[in-house]
């Protein structure tokens, strides 16, 4: 039996169930080794209701954050969502008033906060590690 005889077909790994809580200890670890790389200290902030709009289309089973630059030059990200099959959900199928079968609109997110230029300074946290590095 050779190589080509089994060919495996690679399936999405794309499900509702991919990321983990990874724990405090791990997570500030990565995030220490990314500043510690690329300087960046900043984190960006996205508010739970556009999260919860990404999620609550049809099919959707996670999301896709990719790496942008907004109108400003400014580093953000763009949130799509995401169905089973890996696909980004761009539009959706939907009855609209007539009952008749639509498309939708799917929702491609941004304007989230930008890290602040001057970040005041914060309390630490509970555990005693402060995550502004």
């Amino acid at each position: 039996m050779t190589k080509n005889d089994v060919l495996l077909k690679e399936e999405p790994m794309v499900n509702e169930f991919v990321g983990e809580d990874i724990g405090y200890e791990k997570g500030s670890q990565m995030v220490r080794d990314y500043y510690d790389q690329f300087g960046d200290k900043r984190p960006h902030f996205v508010g739970r209701h556009i999260i919860e709009k990404v999620l609550s289309q049809p099919d959707c089973v996670g999301i896709n954050l990719y790496k942008a630059l907004n109108d400003k030059g400014e580093q953000t990200y763009v949130m799509v969502g995401v169905n089973q099959n890996g696909e980004c959900i761009f539009e959706y199928p939907v009855v609209n008033d007539n009952g008749a079968l639509s498309k939708a609109i799917g929702i491609v997110a941004n304007k989230f906060l930008p890290p602040d230029p001057k970040p005041k300074p914060k309390p630490k946290t509970e555990i005693g590690w402060d995550w502004d590095l």
